[in-house]
């Protein structure tokens, strides 16, 4: 079963890419491409179901490639392959990327090597695989725009080099290049720190952590919304905190110093992210912030310490891909009817498009934390996390940090349920600004079906996580995830529906036939014929952002100086100028 499933997971994807790109009509294009996205899903659910076992293949002299799954590789991998379906099903009504020739190409090509990734049992394999997502990954950005495919290629390039350096250290510390199952590398040597070190900054690079993160906010402006749903949204989160999971629980024992440099990164990320999220004004840059938010919620999980923490990491980074993926599509859609992505030219969706709304709403309070949705859940589990590591912690500088990242990832649920609440009024609830005022129609079945199966996903990972854990994240790490205190969601779900559902038969009955009160707006003597009051979304939280503090520090996090892009462009010209100069003085010499 090994060879049927690596070649309709990684070689038929494959050997479909180069084909697309020949293919002139358009119909056959997606039939292809939604044809091996299905195929390659189908036997991901096998592989998930029942593991297949390794499969040693010897390359060269006495090295061997070495392919498999374990528990979380071949979890990654199902949703490597239902997010690629669902970005394929929904692209076939994007005018986007109807034009691009590449696109579907591409895409096929990184579901290959993600998949690849998720395969890879030895760290040769990975470091390939891993590589050839990064180039494309350009490619697909490359089709918005070129100069933010160069800034993206060369953060995430200098991550994926820090990766190749850390994992030379670890081959040279562990002596094999087989990935092992169980920490193996204690952090008691200097060359041991340099290696988790950058093996940490390849996996945080490619989840969009800060300081690696300012590449998300530039592609977002041009990059269409399939490939800001593929990328940032969903494969580079599943598989960025997939190498971190590994990191931290296979390859290297943790001690409390790694430890609070991951409560330090995730905590700050979460903070900045959200605050900047709250500022804007374009559709697209409010969910990339966002989506670079929420990996600070993950990496917080790994910094606690405790089996819980990694659980909730872990269970976020698949709930975020969901509710994430979602956004950008509805997103995408509403864009689609109104033509733009600006705030303040939405509104008045709502009643034309109820279904992408309903959707739309699942996710903004499946982010937002709001129960029974998942967000929620693994937002619970990461609060207890901290408690639970909190009670555990004897350094007191390690209990301040836990506080502090308890505190943070509370302010930023807050600040993203503000910030949601700006994006459904501002797409469906508020004033609609086209000229005509023309009643839009719902988004096409293929967009509704990703729409609908993705909110049906938040909220059925909401009411029913212990299922999840049971299943995927238990036997992973071997031993059982225990609460210090819990809600019983099932029963939440139960009695919110029940209040829903007494509330509908009370307007239906009480109030059947019935219109509503309306009245004269109160204008205070102006003209009515040219008075028109207006609530844009986006003015929501401006007090907030001019009070003195908070907009100094908005100031502090918007300079360029502090793009990661910038400073290692500028080091490296610096670097450069240094040896042409101490070239040309030693030929002078």
């Amino acid at each position: 079963m090994i060879w049927q499933s690596i070649f309709f997971l990684v070689f038929l994807p494959l050997l479909f890419s180069p084909v697309l790109l020949i293919i002139n009509k358009q119909k056959a294009k997606e039939a292809l491409a939604l044809f091996a996205a299905f195929t390659a899903l189908f036997f991901s659910i096998l592989v998930f179901i029942n593991p297949p076992s390794a499969l040693v293949l010897k390359v060269i002299g006495n090295y061997s490639v070495v392919l498999g799954v374990n528990n979380l590789s071949r979890f990654t991998m199902l949703f490597t392959c239902v997010f690629c379906f669902f970005t394929v099903l929904y692209s076939l009504g994007c005018r986007q990327v109807k034009s691009s020739r590449a696109f579907l190409s591409y895409l096929l090509a990184l579901l290959a090597f993600s998949n690849l990734v998720c395969l890879s049992l030895d760290f040769i394999l990975l470091i390939f695989s891993w590589g050839a997502c990064l180039i494309l990954l350009y490619g697909l950005l490359s089709l918005g725009s070129g100069s933010s495919a160069n800034k993206a290629f060369s953060i995430v390039g200098f991550g994926d080099f820090c990766l190749l350096l850390g994992i030379s250290l670890y081959v040279y510390l562990t002596g094999t290049s087989i990935m092992p199952i169980g920490p193996k590398v204690l952090l008691n040597s200097a060359v041991s720190w340099l290696s988790f070190g950058l093996m940490l900054s390849g996996a945080l690079a490619k989840a969009g952590c800060a300081p690696f993160h300012t590449w998300i906010p530039d592609a977002a402006d041009k990059a269409p919304v399939p490939v800001m749903a593929i990328l940032p949204a969903s494969l580079d989160k599943l598989l960025g905190i997939y190498l971190l999971a590994r990191i931290c629980t296979d390859f290297f024992v943790l001690n409390n110093i790694a430890f609070a440099v991951l409560l330090i990164t995730g905590s700050v990320t979460i903070m900045f992210a959200v605050m900047l999220a709250m500022a804007q004004h374009d559709l697209r840059k409010l969910l990339s912030f966002h989506a670079i938010s929420q990996v600070g919620y993950m990496v917080i999980g790994f910094g606690t310490g405790n089996i819980l923490g990694i659980a909730a990491a872990v269970f976020h980074m698949l709930n975020n891909a969901i509710y994430k993926s979602g956004l950008f599509f509805t997103a995408g859609a509403a864009a689609e009817k109104k033509g733009t992505f600006e705030l303040d030219k939405l509104g008045g969706l709502a009643l034309g498009m109820p279904f992408t709304f309903i959707c739309g709403l699942v996710f903004a309070l499946s982010i937002s934390g709001v129960p029974p949705f998942n967000g929620f859940a693994s937002k619970w589990m990461l609060y207890q996390s901290t408690l639970v590591g909190l009670s555990a912690a004897t350094n007191p500088f390690m209990r301040i940090l836990l506080i502090f990242s308890l505190v943070a990832a509370m302010f930023g649920s807050v600040l993203t349920l503000a910030s949601f609440v700006k994006f459904i009024h501002a797409i469906f609830l508020g004033q609609d600004h086209t000229p005509d005022k023309k009643v839009t129609t719902d988004s096409t079945l293929n967009i509704l079906v990703s729409l609908i199966i993705l909110a049906g996903l938040c909220l059925t990972l909401g009411v029913l996580p212990g299922l999840f854990i049971k299943i995927v994240i238990q036997p992973w790490l071997g031993e059982q995830v225990l609460f210090i205190g819990t809600w019983n969601s099932a029963l939440t779900f139960a009695l919110l529906a029940a209040g829903l559902m007494l509330g509908f038969i009370f307007w239906k009955i009480m109030l059947a036939g019935k219109k509503s009160r309306t009245d004269d707006l109160f204008i205070g003597g102006e003209d009515p014929q040219s008075f028109n009051p207006s609530f844009p979304a986006t003015e929501f939280y401006r007090t907030f952002q001019q009070l003195p503090a908070v907009n100094a520090i908005f100031k502090f996090i918007q300079k360029e100086s502090l793009d990661f892009y910038n400073i290692l462009s500028s080091g490296i010209s610096k670097a450069a100028y240094f040896i042409a100069f101490l070239f040309n003085k030693g030929r002078q010499a």
